[in-house]
């Protein structure tokens, strides 16, 4: 499927969803007739209904994001530019910052370092499209599809014996056990125990079921079909943060660090499948 018709029937089942107006990723200057919005509404649906994901127009976005940024200058861990399997094996420590760190907040260190942007001007951007839905598309959340998706087909490979990593992991477990905020919240609340829990229709993974953080993880970013975009990790994170009433999450801090070495160090030996789907 080529990326122009994709990225109409992306439009045209948005629409359909009641959440972006027609014109904003519209490909001529005229808005679709009914008929041919129709026809394109049921051709989305059949796409999704055969497993072609719409999030994968943001690995096309993100193609051409590298390069205005300048992040083929970028090392996740292999070299500069050398992106290929790079994400099965993150969070690292990387020598160059002198912290461990997972892809997106490698990645705002690479937006600063590259690209010239501020710290703030990094967290702008990476929270473009929060909140929001269809009628957005963040070249940051297209970086993080394009990084994810260019490790596809490689299994989760974090170096739990680099005592630093180890340390994050560590760290990542006890903040996923800790309870806080006025509900006395956790991650395990809804992401443990042996007894399944379901949350309306969707059943939620336990780290306590073998197999299933791996499951979780390796299809992120996920397009989710109500907004109209994909979901970064560190974005899931703010989310579930939010939900449980804790103070607010920060993007690229030591906690989303944390949680990704506990959770993809949970899921090492797990193949990447990026983009999930979801509601």
């Amino acid at each position: 499927m080529k990326k122009r018709l994709l990225l109409a029937l992306f439009t045209a089942g948005a629409v359909a969803g009641g959440l972006l107006s027609t014109k904003a990723f519209a490909q001529q200057d005229q808005e679709l007739s009914p008929e041919e919005e129709i026809r394109l509404v049921q051709e989305f649906n059949r796409m999704l209904a055969e497993g072609v994901n719409p999030g994968e127009v943001w690995y096309e976005v993100g193609k051409e994001a590298i390069k205005k940024y300048n992040l083929d200058k970028c090392d996740l861990g292999l070299g500069p530019g050398n992106f290929k399997g790079a994400m099965a094996q993150l969070p690292r420590y990387f020598q160059d910052a002198g912290k461990v760190m997972d892809l997106e907040t490698r990645v705002g260190w690479c937006l600063q370092k590259h690209a010239g942007m501020k710290p703030e001007e990094v967290q702008k951007f990476v929270k473009q499209c929060w909140g929001k839905s269809g009628n957005c598309m963040s070249e940051y959340d297209a970086i993080i599809m394009y990084l994810t998706m260019e490790s596809n087909g490689y299994k989760v490979n974090v170096n739990l014996k680099d005592p630093r990593v180890k340390k994050m992991y560590e760290i990542g477990k006890q903040a996923f056990q800790t309870r806080l905020g006025p509900w006395d919240f956790n991650c395990a609340t809804c992401h443990a125990g042996k007894q399944e829990v379901r949350i309306r229709a969707t059943r939620l993974w336990s780290v306590d079921r073998p197999g299933e953080v791996g499951s979780a993880v390796v299809i992120f970013p996920k397009y989710l079909v109500r907004w109209g975009l994909p979901m970064s990790m560190h974005y899931r994170y703010a989310e579930c943060i939010r939900q449980m009433r804790w103070p607010e999450f920060i993007p690229h801090s030591d906690l989303g660090v944390a949680l990704s070495a506990y959770l993809y160090g949970s899921a090492n030996g797990t193949e990447i499948k990026a983009p999930g789907i979801g509601r």
